[in-house]
């Protein structure tokens, strides 16, 4: 949240001429599909072999984060889309305010995705650090705890709902 201030406070203050917003409008259209289309690869290749890989906690912690990180990176690949049709200044607004509230809603989920990475970072440490554990302790002490911690950032992303905290900044609603 205060890097989407400061990034905000940026641009906020910051002219553009008409290709630079557009190209900030552009780009996030590739760079979003192409993480979405490694998300689902991730997904596709823990899925496939979900007999075999779904019992370690490892591969359920990151089918977790990359589950959530399709939609964070296809939200941000919409990129301008969402913003209301006719806002000054921004190439490429299409959207409605429930539309930019729906984009603000994912992109806030998007903070799920460093919190299952802290999780990894976790169950390496418990693996392998001091008295190592085994995979089948950590899942049954540990990994209901990890997953619980990593959907912190879901029930922020559901409260600024009612509370209409997403509007249209710039690049993308948040």
């Amino acid at each position: 949240v205060l890097l989407q201030f400061l990034f905000s406070q940026v641009f906020s203050t910051m002219v553009f001429s008409f290709s630079q917003r557009k190209a900030l409008s552009i780009i996030p259209h590739i760079t979003g599909a192409l993480s979405v289309i490694g998300s689902l690869s991730i997904l596709y290749d823990i899925l496939k072999d979900r007999s075999r890989k779904l019992h370690r906690p490892y591969y359920r912690i990151l089918l977790g984060m990359s589950f959530f990180d399709v939609f964070a990176s296809a939200s941000l690949g919409m990129s301008t889309l969402p913003i209301p049709k006719g806002t000054e200044g921004v190439y490429g607004a299409m959207g409605t305010t429930r539309t930019c509230a729906a984009q603000g809603f994912f992109i806030q989920l998007m903070l799920v995705s460093p919190f299952y990475n802290l999780m990894l970072a976790w169950y390496y440490l418990l693996l392998g650090k001091n008295k190592p554990l085994s995979e089948e302790a950590i899942a049954s002490k540990y990994e209901k705890y990890m997953h619980a911690f990593a959907m912190i950032p879901v029930l922020f992303a559901v409260m600024g709902l009612p509370l209409t905290l997403y509007n249209s900044a710039d690049c993308e609603c948040r």
